[in-house]
């Protein structure tokens, strides 16, 4: 993953404070098989696993040919579900992640809405924002 992160600009000296237990350059990155895609909700470009980063063949294909920012944050936000995963361990954080997910199901969300509001999400997307503030920052005006 670090070397993701290298091509697309992000320096990890943005990321330490935001995600401690995380070691991008550890993490490992794969394209998604076709199996595994089949189960994933449509729209989806990665999910995070204990086993590292998988990224839809589309979204891995874009990684080959452009230089985009929202891969960059994408990996940010994904960087951070492995650092939930690190420190919550892998059951607590699939019963957070279930319970908030089905919360908004029986409030009649829509999957959107209900994914959107699970708080480990929200945490990841904060990340990620986070990330992109700094950069902006950091960039001459």
């Amino acid at each position: 993953m670090g070397a993701a992160l290298d091509r697309l600009g992000i320096d990890r000296s943005m990321l330490v404070d935001v995600m401690p237990r995380v070691e991008p350059d550890r993490v490992r990155l794969h394209v998604a098989p076709a199996w595994f895609v089949r189960l994933w909700a449509k729209g989806i470009a990665a999910v995070t696993t204990p086993w590292g980063v998988y990224v839809h063949p589309d979204t891995a294909d874009r990684f080959a040919t452009d230089r985009d920012d929202a891969l960059g944050l994408l990996m940010v936000h994904e960087l951070m579900h492995v650092e939930q995963l690190a420190r919550l361990g892998v059951l607590a954080h699939s019963i957070q992640y279930m319970t908030d997910y089905l919360r908004g199901r029986a409030k009649r969300l829509g999957h959107w809405e209900s994914y959107r509001r699970v708080r480990l999400e929200v945490e990841a997307r904060a990340a990620a924002s986070l990330v992109r503030d700094r950069i902006e920052g950091a960039t001459p005006q």
